[in-house]
């Protein structure tokens, strides 16, 4: 169990991030927040990408499962940097 949840670990992250942002931002926009969007997205994703990259650093390693668990991290990091780079370039609450 251990192992899986070390491989699935960048995921995790990954999933807590997009739910935050995405949660956050909906609620923001329904009461009237908008103002709060770019630094709770900003500070999140920092958040995120830290975690990302302890991960990826934590597994580094020719152990074939340390390995993929830092490559998925990698590639969550990724996809968590792309998620945090879109409230600059899509409109908020609209």
């Amino acid at each position: 169990m251990a192992t899986i949840l070390r491989i699935a670990s960048g995921v995790i992250v990954w999933a807590l991030h997009f739910g935050l942002l995405y949660g956050f931002t909906a609620l923001a926009c329904a009461r009237g927040f908008q103002h709060l969007v770019p630094a709770a997205v900003g500070a999140a994703t920092a958040l995120a990408a830290l975690a990302a990259v302890a991960i990826v650093v934590r597994n580094l390693s020719s152990e074939f499962n340390r390995w993929l668990a830092a490559a998925i991290a990698l590639a969550a990091l990724v996809a968590i940097l792309w998620e945090g780079v879109t409230v600059f370039m899509v409109p908020m609450c609209e």
